[in-house]
């Protein structure tokens, strides 16, 4: 090979390095599971929320409910009303609005997923001038209802 040949050769010199952009297909890939996910997660948490808004209203409503020394038939009447909302807003299908004594305290009893609790005593309470059932009991007998509803 002549020498002026030889003298126009380089060294092989290396690619510049790839950039940031544009993006390969995996991260493009990436991107778009990551968007689909974050919607989904999005989507179904605003359905839970909003299909548990007749749960959190129910308890705040139980919560700013207070518990008097010696409540009157009325008090436990009020309860009673609490419990019958919250049952409408969640079983509306089974009319619970209607119900009354031992009706009333067979769907309490059945949709608790706890019969043994004092459901009668509850219900009865809001006829009688002094009850059996502490006011305490009744309204943790009532979150105890509510909390355990599928909402």
């Amino acid at each position: 090979m002549p020498e002026e040949v030889l003298e126009q050769l380089r060294d092989i010199q290396p690619p510049p390095p790839a950039g940031f952009w544009p993006l390969a297909q995996g991260w493009w890939v990436l991107a778009a599971l990551v968007m689909v996910t974050v919607i989904v997660a999005i989507v179904v948490g605003w359905r839970r929320y909003r299909r548990h808004a007749p749960k959190r209203a129910a308890l705040a409503r139980l919560y700013r409910y207070s518990v008097p020394d010696h409540p009157g038939p009325d008090w436990y009447a009020g309860l009673n009303r609490l419990l019958k909302e919250a049952a409408l807003a969640r079983h509306p299908a089974e009319q619970p609005a209607g119900l009354s004594g031992d009706q009333w305290v067979r769907f309490l009893a059945r949709t608790s997923g706890d019969p043994d609790q004092p459901w009668q005593q509850l219900v009865n309470a809001s006829y009688r001038p002094h009850s059996e059932l502490p006011p305490a009991q009744a309204r943790q007998l009532a979150e105890h209802w509510i909390r355990r509803q599928s909402w």
